[in-house]
């Protein structure tokens, strides 16, 4: 009897035991709390992606309770689902971060190669953070300014996992930013120059926009009567790229070269040399090419030489047959010529092989261009969004704008879907 009481007791004191060891697994299990959570105020980031500048997010974090110490810095990983295979931001990223209202600081943005780490297109590194005891929450503040390439890409999103020092995951949450097409960047956006009456020259800069093309026109100098012709030897733009030619009305030729500032977009002009009153038209292209027609129809090339102390080449003869035209404008990297009927021509850019033959043979790609008095080749005037293409302005009798994009079909291009920008355009005496 005595001892089944002790094989008793001893059972019991197992049981209570091994009741004990449950309890405080119990315990100690409750004592884990779940991670808390990260949530992006407002949703989603919608980032301009252009010159608008740095716009910002805003992340809390509701840590679990009793949570005190380090959180460190996150290296956080993003996908595009529209970019291409191989595709790489080719602008810039900016961006500051800020932890529970200090002062902001430059975070870093990385784009990895996309041949070593698979699927992911941006990096981001989330700053440290420290966590006082009884602080419930933790806040970033991101603010993110990026280039217009960006605007292709859309949507990007990762999941965020914050842990703590040893590894634990204290919060998690979705950060997304939306990149939307802005204000490309100055250096992006074409600009057409005009010439009014009193000699003064204009500058209308491109606004990245179909709706509204150009920005109000800005004052570049006076003094530009003494001209009879003036020619861009590339897309000049906002920025203050891109060159021109002026003849003066005694058949001397002088070179502005862009300066690249928004303010002052020419420097200093350098004379190119006499004798240039020999020629009816001179049409700039892309390269710093010149072409001259004479006052037999002869069209000449001058080979752009990229430097400012001289330069053209030798002139090349192209061919005859060119009085045929009433005007002769840049489009492109080639020419669009115009009869007096108002029939349309379109030299394309050809191989470049021969230096004499710079165009393939024409083609006619449509009437009733004589309603302009006024035509002009630009670089592109819209949106980027549908790709860098040029533009054509035209001048209606009545003083109207319009704006011509481009086509392209079998390699081809053409003017195309006109639309108005703007009125009171009879004031100026030319458009270059």
């Amino acid at each position: 009897m005595r001892q089944l009481r002790r094989v008793l007791v001893t059972a019991g004191l197992a049981l209570a035991l091994a009741s004990s060891a449950l309890a405080g697994g119990a315990a100690t299990a409750a004592a884990a709390p779940a991670p808390g959570t990260l949530v992006q105020e407002g949703g989603p980031l919608i980032v301009p992606a252009g010159e608008e500048g740095p716009v910002t997010t805003r992340l809390t974090v509701t840590l679990p309770p009793g949570f005190a110490g380090a959180i460190p810095g996150r290296r956080l990983a993003f996908q595009a689902p529209h970019a291409a295979p191989g595709d790489r931001p080719g602008l810039r990223v900016t961006s500051t971060c800020a932890v529970d209202g200090g002062a902001f600081a430059p975070c870093a943005w990385d784009s990895p190669d996309p041949e070593t780490v698979d699927g992911t297109w941006l990096l981001f590194d989330l700053p440290a953070a420290h966590v006082p005891a009884g602080a419930p929450t933790v806040t970033y503040a991101v603010t993110m300014d990026v280039g217009s390439d960006f605007a292709r890409f859309g949507r990007i999103s990762t999941v965020v996992d914050l842990r703590d020092t040893a590894g634990t995951v204290v919060a998690q949450g979705e950060l997304a930013f939306v990149f939307e097409e802005g204000t490309p960047e100055a250096w992006l956006r074409t600009s057409l120059h005009a010439r009014d009456r009193d000699g003064v020259l204009w500058q209308y800069d491109a606004t990245g926009r179909h709706d509204i093309p150009l920005k109000p026109r800005k004052r570049v100098g006076g003094g530009w009567n003494a001209y009879t012709a003036l020619t861009k030897l590339d897309r000049t733009t906002a920025a203050g790229d891109g060159d021109l030619v002026a003849r003066d009305r005694a058949g001397v030729l002088w070179y502005y070269r862009g300066s690249g500032r928004e303010g002052a977009p020419f420097e200093p002009r350098r004379r190119v040399g006499g004798g240039w009153n020999a020629y009816t038209s001179l049409v700039g292209l892309p390269g710093g090419d010149l072409y001259a027609r004479d006052r037999d129809g002869v069209l000449w090339r001058y080979p752009g030489t990229g430097l400012a102390t001289r330069p053209f080449g030798l002139r090349v003869r192209v061919g005859g047959g060119w009085n045929a035209y009433r005007s002769i404008v840049a489009f492109g990297d080639g020419l669009i010529a115009h009869t007096p009927d108002g029939r349309q021509w379109r030299y394309e850019k050809a191989d470049g092989r021969d230096p004499a033959v710079p165009f393939v043979p024409r083609r006619a790609v449509g009437g009733g261009w004589n309603v302009y008095t006024a035509l002009a080749g630009t670089g592109l005037i819209g949106s980027l969004a549908y790709g860098g293409d040029p533009s054509l302005v035209a001048r209606t009798g009545d003083g109207g704008l319009v704006v011509y994009g481009v086509v392209r079909f079998d390699g081809k291009s053409e003017p195309y879907h006109p639309r108005p920008g703007g009125r009171g355009w009879n004031v100026y005496d030319l458009l270059a």
